[in-house]
């Protein structure tokens, strides 16, 4: 499965397939007090309840990021996850606890899966980040940006989140993969354009808006 980030941007975008269905929608706004962002995911569901996949809270220089889903059973090591830390909209988990590194000098981060296997996002070079099984190393998703052939963006070349058949959840995935890409961004530089948040047109041209449903 295709998924097209509208605009490219992990903040704020809608992920969209190729056939311009939205099934992720992904905003970031600020707290009034002390500017710290929050990102929510969502998708298509009965519920405005049911359609939140995860809210994250981004850490600042002494405050961690925090994570809430019940995404997020368990952890690395394969014990329950704690509560581990409070956030803007209440109790969650450490960022670090679910996406975790095994060495300092990596930039690789590992996560569980609710199918109890454990994946590695890893960059790239000339490809992008990559997802793979840590044990096999058999791929199971890639971020690139490369010429799409069929669908909506036919002819164009586009941001994508390219989602192989898998056992572990799909909304993990793509819960990992905004978090890991943003982080990337922000490493190296390309963050500064998602920092305006109201000058992008969070749709973009063909992403349509998720219907959370009613409250």
């Amino acid at each position: 499965m295709d998924l097209f980030l509208v605009p490219d941007n992990p903040e704020h975008t809608t992920l969209v397939s190729t056939n311009g269905v939205a099934h992720y929608q992904v905003n970031t706004s600020k707290s009034r007090h002390g500017g710290q962002r929050k990102t929510r995911i969502q998708r298509p569901a009965e519920s405005h309840e049911a359609s939140i996949v995860a809210d994250i809270d981004w850490g600042t220089w002494d405050v961690p990021t925090v994570v809430r889903s019940s995404l997020l059973p368990v952890n690395g090591h394969g014990c329950s996850l704690r509560i581990s830390a409070v956030g803007m909209s209440g109790a969650g988990v450490i960022a670090t606890d679910f996406l975790y590194k095994k060495s300092q000098f990596s930039s690789s981060r590992y996560f569980l899966g609710d199918d109890a296997k454990e994946y590695r996002w890893k960059a790239v070079k000339g490809v992008g980040i990559v997802l793979c099984n840590s044990l096999t190393n058999e791929e199971v998703a890639r971020y690139t940006c490369a010429l799409t052939l069929e669908g909506l963006y036919a002819g164009e070349r586009k941001s994508r989140l390219r989602i192989q058949p898998c056992s572990v959840d799909i909304d993990l995935v793509v819960l990992s993969f905004l978090m890991v890409e943003k982080k990337r961004r922000e490493k190296s530089g390309e963050s500064s354009a998602m920092m305006i948040y109201h000058d992008e047109d969070p749709k973009g041209d063909g992403g349509a808006e998720v219907d959370g449903g009613g409250s």
